[in-house]
């Protein structure tokens, strides 16, 4: 009667790049990755097919030996694996060919990542079971896939609220209007107030990244107001700025706002 032992595959750990709008709303990543699988010829046991396997005298098939150390302090009894068949509690005739009797072999194989929404840099995903292959049956090791966001040229990312920029006229900053922002939803239409200052910012409610491990509640998004002051202006333009500018400087006076108000 042979014991046999089990041995647990190793983990593996890689980094990955992923989109931005992966990290936001999740989704499912391929990559590659070379580990250890099961030899084909010899379905693990790394023994070539018909050889002889016997059980090990030095162990006597148990895979571990006794190993008598005398010290000052007496003789102490350490169990340590066997030398002669290195844990197998066997020996065979002929080791397999094709993977020099380790049962496993380098190959390399396509995992498919699933990545939860609110992710962030440096969060390490578990896939189980996706490292190396047990020996002689044992269970395969995990994968642990390190994640890495691509930096986005439109969004900034501050916990789990979104920051932007977005341009608009000196007069539409005077007057109001309503612009179509970028959002990570799509074109979203918002409204500039009258009187909007450079750099002011415009708060979009729940339009910010998910909260990880939740389905409902997300962060903001924070647009900031860029006012474009044109650096030429028409014969007319001038005209027209110079007549506010001087209804301005009377109303100031008279100590009233911008409109006489």
């Amino acid at each position: 009667m042979f014991l046999f032992i089990y041995l647990l595959g190793d983990d593996l750990q890689v980094e990955i790049e992923i989109p931005f709008m992966t990290s936001v709303f999740g989704g499912q990543e391929k990559i590659r990755v070379r580990r250890l699988e099961e030899c084909g010829t010899c379905s693990g046991s790394g023994v070539k097919p018909g050889a002889k396997v016997r059980q090990c005298s030095s162990c006597n098939g148990k895979g571990v030996v006794n190993n008598m150390q005398r010290t000052p302090f007496g003789v102490f009894n350490n169990v340590v694996t066997c030398p002669g068949c290195k844990g197998s509690g066997q020996t065979v005739d002929e080791y397999c060919p094709t993977c020099s009797g380790k049962g496993a072999n380098f190959e390399n194989k396509e995992v498919t990542v699933r990545v939860p929404a609110g992710i962030s840099t440096g969060t390490s995903l578990r896939v189980r079971e996706a490292g190396n292959d047990g020996r002689r049956g044992g269970p395969k090791g995990d994968l642990f896939v390190v994640l890495n966001v691509k930096r986005d040229p439109k969004y900034r990312r501050d916990g789990i609220d979104l920051y932007t920029e977005e341009e608009i006229s000196y007069a539409d900053a005077i007057l109001g209007a309503t612009i179509k922002a970028d959002t990570v939803d799509g074109k979203l239409e918002v409204k500039v107030p009258a009187g909007t200052q450079p750099e002011q910012k415009l708060r979009l409610r729940n339009k910010g990244v998910p909260k990880l491990g939740t389905q409902d509640f997300r962060g903001d998004q924070f647009i900031t107001v860029k006012v474009k002051i044109p650096q030429a202006v028409s014969g007319k333009e001038k005209e027209l700025i110079e007549e506010i500018a001087s209804l301005y400087n009377d109303n100031k006076k008279g100590g009233k706002g911008f409109f006489g108000i």
